[in-house]
């Protein structure tokens, strides 16, 4: 509030000096001082009067006309509704059923929206990882052969974070596109079988073949933080290439997950690029086994189509798949996946996540059965089903996989 002096030359001083700035009158002061004022001694003086004033909060507020003349207004909250007949404006916002204020905001999903003079609502536009449109859309699809739902977990959050912060795999690098192909020659295989993404995949992948390779001797899960921590020239949680993950397993090795525990961001690396030892970083070997060098795998290699893919996992486990990620993926609840026209405009990403098995349905449609790294919540209790024999968003392309170093556990007999 503005404290008028009584001294007239002081005031026609203020009044000139001050016309030229804007007028300020704060609508809002009738949300805190309600009233009323000026209707209350029904007057509204012309001119100066400092008699036409009342008291409000710890000063005076003014019904005459020399309350706004100067940069900050201190005209009582129904001045100019009482004495100018103005329609009070709006001061809040109806949208999606519900009232904000002027100067606050809400979200309808992952936008924050502003509310504008004349209750205008004016709404960020930016894509959202989920909404009720793209589940609609996909479910409305008849014979499509999956549904899709709304999950909390993605609401509120923009598609570029999922993106970025829920796949995490480069591109295919050249070195993996060129990588030979290698051919499985196996006959009969069975109708099924079921036995941040580029680090989770890779160790997950490796950390079952130790398990199978081992006939159960070494059932432990290798260390994804070890991988993300301590891989070179890669982006971490940002991002990074599967031949680095699976050239760091084979050159370096990883310790154990209970010994090097995931965090979910890129720390200091705990293991010295120069140590070979289990026990000299404090980790210990599978019990019953008295291995003390870091679990490695041979050199990667790639699968070259469906049936040289299903061979592996019969023979030898899970493999490692990248795909393209499209926006409805992320709506996935249950069923046979292949994307639809709801995501169309979208930009895509690259996830690569573990293949463990196959199927086919009764009216004869073929699906690879995967696990994804985001969680039991998600899909078919964290596991998708995905068109198999069509390369269906690449899930066939770039098909991975290593042999795991198992330990030597039987000492060789003493020739006497």
């Amino acid at each position: 509030m503005i404290f008028k002096d009584s001294c007239a030359s002081t005031k026609i001083w203020v009044l000139f000096g001050m016309i030229t700035l804007v007028v300020s009158f704060d609508h809002t002061l009738k949300d805190d001082f309600p009233g009323p004022y000026c209707s209350r001694i029904n007057q509204c003086c012309n001119d100066r009067q400092d008699g036409c004033s009342l008291p409000i909060a710890n000063t005076l507020c003014y019904c005459d006309e020399f309350c706004e003349r100067g940069h900050v207004s201190d005209c009582c909250p129904d001045y100019r509704t009482f004495c100018l007949n103005e329609p009070a404006p709006i001061q809040s916002c109806l949208h999606n059923g519900v009232y904000f204020h002027k100067f606050n905001t809400t979200r309808d999903n992952c936008n924050e929206c502003r509310c504008l003079d004349g209750g205008i609502v004016d709404c960020d536009r930016d894509l959202c990882l989920t909404d009720d449109n793209l589940v609609r859309n996909v479910n409305s699809i008849h014979r499509l052969g999956w549904s899709a739902r709304k999950y909390d977990e993605w609401w509120g959050h923009k598609y570029a974070e999922g993106l970025t912060k829920r796949l995490g795999t480069k591109e295919p690098t050249y070195r993996v596109k060129a990588m030979s192909r290698l051919h499985n020659i196996v006959d009969h295989l069975p109708r099924s079988w079921c036995g941040s993404s580029w680090v989770i995949s890779t160790a997950s992948v490796a950390s079952d073949r130790f398990a199978i390779q081992s006939r159960g001797k070494e059932v432990i899960q290798l260390s994804p933080q070890n991988i993300l921590s301590c891989t070179r020239r890669q982006q971490g949680c940002n991002g990074g290439h599967l031949d680095a993950a699976w050239r760091y397993l084979h050159k370096q090795g990883v310790v154990d997950e209970s010994c090097y525990p995931y965090v979910g961001y890129r720390d200091a690396c705990k293991i010295p690029h120069n140590s070979r030892s289990l026990r000299n970083n404090g980790c210990r070997s599978y019990s019953g086994v008295d291995r003390d060098e870091l679990y490695t795998v041979g050199p990667a290699y790639s699968l070259n189509n469906e049936t040289d893919i299903m061979a592996e996992i019969f023979m030898s486990g899970p493999v490692q798949a990248t795909l393209t990620v499209y926006r409805d993926f992320f709506s996935y609840s249950g069923g046979i996946y292949r994307h639809t026209a709801a995501s169309r405009g979208s930009p895509v990403g690259f996830h690569s996540v573990k293949l463990i098995g196959w199927g086919e349905e009764h009216d004869g449609n073929k699906y690879w059965i995967a696990t994804n790294s985001w969680g039991t919540w998600w899909g078919e209790h964290g596991n998708f089903r995905i068109l198999r024999g069509s390369n269906e968003c690449g899930i066939e392309e770039y098909v991975l996989a290593a042999w795991p170093n198992v330990y030597n556990y039987f000492k060789p007999k003493s020739i006497s």
